[in-house]
């Protein structure tokens, strides 16, 4: 039996945030996660899942990775008073993390037979 897409409205989502992820667009990754948001095929806990906590796991992983650095467990340490250049080092891929996951979420739920 082939298998089509399914759920063309979390396709796009997933597109937009992969767009957005490669571009380094945040208009279009507000529009990725806003159509994820609005998608009445995911439940409550899904839109969640796809918009909240994924994005929130991201930035737990970049907190943690400047963590690191900062204690000279990891990467390369973080000069006195430079905080915020690794910030700015670090947000983008925090930012693309997080928008992959969805996407790869996205994508995952959209074949889902209901």
């Amino acid at each position: 039996m082939r298998k089509s897409w399914q759920n063309p409205l979390l396709l796009l989502a997933a597109a937009a945030l992969v767009a957005g992820a490669v571009l380094g667009n945040l208009v279009v990754l507000a529009v990725g996660w806003l159509l994820a948001y609005g998608s009445r095929r995911l439940t409550e806990g899904e839109k969640k899942g796809a918009v909240i906590v994924l994005p929130g796991l991201a930035v737990t992983a970049g907190i943690v990775w400047l963590w690191g650095r900062t204690e000279r467990r990891w990467g390369e340490p973080i000069a006195e008073g430079h905080m915020s250049d690794a910030i700015g080092e670090t947000w983008p891929w925090v930012v693309r993390g997080a928008a992959v996951a969805s996407a790869l979420y996205l994508v995952w739920r959209s074949q889902r037979q209901k």
